[in-house]
């Protein structure tokens, strides 16, 4: 069987050899204590060895693919590795090698620290942690950075001076915007999948288990929940005394800010990725469905019957400027349409799905593909201003500065900035590790989240 069949095969049957390996130990504590024939003592101690061992083969795929070039995969393999073993140091030394090498530099660190942790003395691991190189001082200053966890950010959202994390492990933290430091943690019942959102005195986080959850803004403390029918990708949305819950299960509801209670609901019949956008007593939102859909705020009454249908899968938050909607589709256009009828005014092709939320300024839409593209169109004709070439795929929203847009890249530990008139690229700033998602100004801050669980804070330059 070829190796990566065979890896993949492990991978589906580990959880019944788990089992196997428990049932084994247990027999060996019969044998043990009924002084059974020793042969079959030996041969139950072989197959606990057989299955023990497993950790080595991953390492040993893992060290295949890499010489391969096939740097993605081997990195699958050694965290294999390390899920059949956590305490392998040769697994943590491995990855941390395949982790510096994709630039992700503070993951790197973090597991050979963890190896020396477990092996003091080792001094392969003290010399490639002697030898990982530190980002060089970028065009802004560092204000602060914490470590918030080993689990990756779902999202960062900033409120008054309090920046709130999401993490995927189910931990909600807040954060002092001018420090980094800790003010309160809370833990919920699952993973969070959505990026916090704050409403009145509220944060919102949904889950994968389909629940909404609320927590006060100062403190942390639990105040009310909702359980939808599927997992929460999107971030909640809010407006006057509604929470807006935007559900995998393809409900929109409509929820009190005050306990949670259903107000309305919509059902779509496809999963919601994205929150609604909410504008002049409309909401705007589109579904899995390839439907962009406008709903009375209030009533849940549709605006646009039937909606408008692109021809992909609609994942892009919509941005609503001057009674125009701007939305991005997975069919890999940007479309312009008429607030109040859903007519279409220009629809923009580029070479990949739009998850981005389109952003508006003077006059100007900036829209950033998956198809590692970002453009500047003009807003009325969508006739494009500039175009930029990104090096991976872009996913996540830029943020607009005083005279530059910011903007990361899927698999790139930089953070870009573009002249907004021209669309030169100034500058890339090295994070030390990839990115969670896009960058969030505030108060002439810029907030990133790393993969790696550290948010980073850096000052925006003062404007002339």
């Amino acid at each position: 069987m070829p190796a990566v069949a065979n890896l993949r095969l492990w991978v589906v049957l580990w959880p019944m050899k788990r089992l196997l390996l428990s049932l084994l130990i247990g027999l060996t504590v019969v044998i043990s204590t009924s002084a059974c024939d020793s042969q079959l003592a030996q041969g139950v101690r072989a197959a606990q060895a057989q299955l023990l061992g497993h950790a080595g083969a991953f390492i040993r795929e893992g060290d295949r693919l890499a010489a391969a070039g096939r740097n993605s995969e081997a990195v699958l393999a050694y965290r294999q590795a390390l899920e059949q073993d956590a305490r392998n140091v040769q697994a943590l030394q491995r990855l941390a090698s395949a982790y510096a090498s994709q630039g992700r530099l503070r993951s790197a660190r973090q597991l050979l620290e963890r190896a020396l942790a477990i092996r003091p003395g080792d001094a392969e691991a003290a010399r490639a942690l002697a030898a990982l190189p530190t980002p060089a001082p970028g065009p802004l200053s560092l204000l602060w950075q914490t470590h918030v966890g080993d689990e990756v950010p779902a999202g960062i959202a900033p409120g008054d001076s309090v920046l709130y994390v999401a993490l995927e492990d189910g931990r909600v933290q807040a954060l002092t915007m001018d420090s980094g430091a800790l003010l309160w943690q809370a833990r919920l019942a699952a993973p969070a999948t959505s990026a916090p959102a704050i409403a009145g005195s509220l944060v919102l986080v949904g889950c994968r288990n389909g629940v909404l959850y609320s927590l006060s803004a100062a403190d942390g403390s639990p105040r009310w929940s909702f359980t939808s029918g599927g997992p929460i990708y999107a971030a909640a949305a809010s407006a006057g005394d509604l929470v807006y819950c935007a559900s995998g299960d393809g409900t929109l509801y409509a929820l009190a800010l005050a306990s949670g209670q259903v107000r309305w609901q919509v059902t779509t019949g496809a999963a919601l990725h994205e929150p609604p956008t909410v504008a002049n007593g409309v909401l705007y939102f589109g579904s899995s469905d390839g439907r962009i859909r406008a709903l009375d705020a209030a009533s849940g009454q549709a605006r646009w019957q039937g909606g408008i249908l692109t021809h992909g899968a609609v994942e892009s938050r919509p941005t609503i400027v001057n009674s125009r909607v701007y939305v991005g589709s997975g069919d890999s256009r940007l479309y312009c349409l008429d607030a109040a009828t859903g007519g279409e005014y220009w629809h923009y092709s580029t070479s990949d799905a739009i998850y981005a939320s389109p952003l508006l300024e003077d006059g100007v839409v900036y829209v950033a593909s998956s198809g590692n593209l970002l453009a500047a169109l003009d807003a009325l004709s969508g006739e494009p201003v500039w175009k930029l070439r990104s090096r991976s795929a872009l996913i996540y929203t830029p943020a607009l500065g005083q005279d530059a847009i910011y903007f990361v890249a899927q698999g790139d530990p930089n953070l870009y900035a573009v002249d907004k008139g021209s669309g030169k690229l100034r500058w890339a700033l090295d994070t030390g590790d990839w990115l969670a998602s896009g960058p969030v100004i505030a108060s002439g801050h810029l907030y990133l989240a790393g993969k790696d669980g550290t948010v980073l804070a850096y000052a925006l330059p003062t404007p002339q």
